[in-house]
């Protein structure tokens, strides 16, 4: 493994600081590290880098995944732009580097501190998921594939290995979905037909697009796809279905539940209303299939299963924050009633909650 004050004679000897920066004091060096080793490598007079160790034997195989993915659309022309510069991997030291982008800020702490749905960024995130489904598309095989699924679309069916990693909280919510029957079979639905069919992120959320200022006169901004680690051949649904599910998640989660209001309440006191987010929806899926450039019937089924998928991963964010949660907290009930909701009437959640049109082609 490398250590902190090794990280900056590496670069040096790839050729990628120079002698001058490091003895000039240009170069600082930032540890980073949670599930891998990460060092953060700053200069303020030239590119900055991420230097990424997997830590343990399942992590290293993790990162070099990682890096074969980066690899392999840093080559592929459209969607080379919205990720990090991929910088190479070295199997010997089993060290991936990748530029650092910056100056940034992940697209949740852009819409926290700003107030309000950027309808731009939300253009380029449709045409940034739209470019990568496209370019990586596939047609060989296109065969159920449930093996291959999420791993939330059979949560409700755990394998027994799962219960030395869960919280007391995520038992107990899964024993709410082993009790709610149309929830657990919406989910044997999904995963029995899955079918691969392009690279996906899997892992989309806003934690994970880092957002750039272009221009400081114009306030121009891009965007960047980071965190590949999870990336595979997949359903491009369920990447477009994460990202109308970040929006329902940001809405819950800024719903106060203290027992004091009623459910029907609830609508009225969210920070984030759902309605001022659905115009910046809208773009995000208008520009994501005007890319894709599909025929109406394709544009509808697409649709349709993103809707279903976004409840899913409704039900994945509910169990991610059990994990960390001492009980079932409003925020974790709120998203798997909502997803519940989602997943059996998924026509009125596109229409009514999300402000997609059901009969729109590209």
């Amino acid at each position: 493994m490398l250590s902190q004050s090794e990280a900056a004679r590496y670069l040096l000897d790839r050729g990628l600081l120079t002698a001058d920066s490091v003895v000039d004091g240009d170069v600082s060096v930032r540890d980073a590290s949670s599930r891998n080793r990460n060092f953060l490598v700053e200069c303020s007079q030239g590119p900055s880098y991420l230097m990424k160790q997997g830590l343990g034997p399942e992590a290293v195989a993790t990162v070099a995944h990682e890096a074969g993915v980066y690899e392999y659309l840093s080559r592929t022309e459209g969607i080379r732009q919205y990720i990090p510069g991929y910088l190479g991997y070295d199997s010997e030291r089993e060290v991936l580097v990748l530029e650092l982008v910056r100056p940034g800020t992940n697209l949740r702490t852009y819409h926290q501190s700003r107030g309000r749905f950027t309808l731009g960024l939300a253009e380029s995130l449709g045409r940034a998921l739209a470019a990568l489904h496209r370019t990586t598309a596939f047609t060989q095989g296109a065969t159920p594939a449930p093996e291959r699924a999420p791993f939330v679309l059979s949560l409700h069916k755990p394998d027994s290995r799962i219960f030395r990693d869960l919280s007391t909280t995520s038992v107990e919510l899964i024993k709410i979905i082993q009790h709610a029957p149309s929830l657990g079979r919406r989910l044997d639905d999904l995963r029995s037909e899955w079918i691969p069919s392009a690279l996906i992120h899997q892992d989309f959320k806003w934690d994970n697009v880092i957002v750039l200022k272009t221009s400081r006169a114009r306030r121009s901004t891009c965007l960047k796809l980071i965190d590949w680690e999870g990336a595979v051949d997949g359903d491009p649904c369920w990447d477009v279905g994460s990202a109308l599910s970040s929006f329902l998640s940001t809405w819950l989660f800024s719903i106060p539940v203290t027992g004091e209001s009623p459910p029907e309440d609830f609508p009225g006191l969210a920070a984030y209303p759902l309605e001022a987010m659905q115009p910046a929806i809208l773009r995000c899926w208008r520009s994501y299939i005007t890319e894709l450039r599909a025929d109406p019937a394709t544009v509808r089924r697409r649709l349709l299963r993103s809707v279903e998928y976004a409840g899913a991963r409704l039900v994945q964010t509910a169990f991610e924050v059990s994990q960390v949660s001492m009980n079932l907290n409003g925020a974790i009930v709120l998203h798997l009633q909502l997803a519940q909701n989602v997943l059996e009437r998924s026509a009125e959640a596109a229409v009514q909650l999300l402000g997609l049109p059901l009969y729109e082609s590209a």
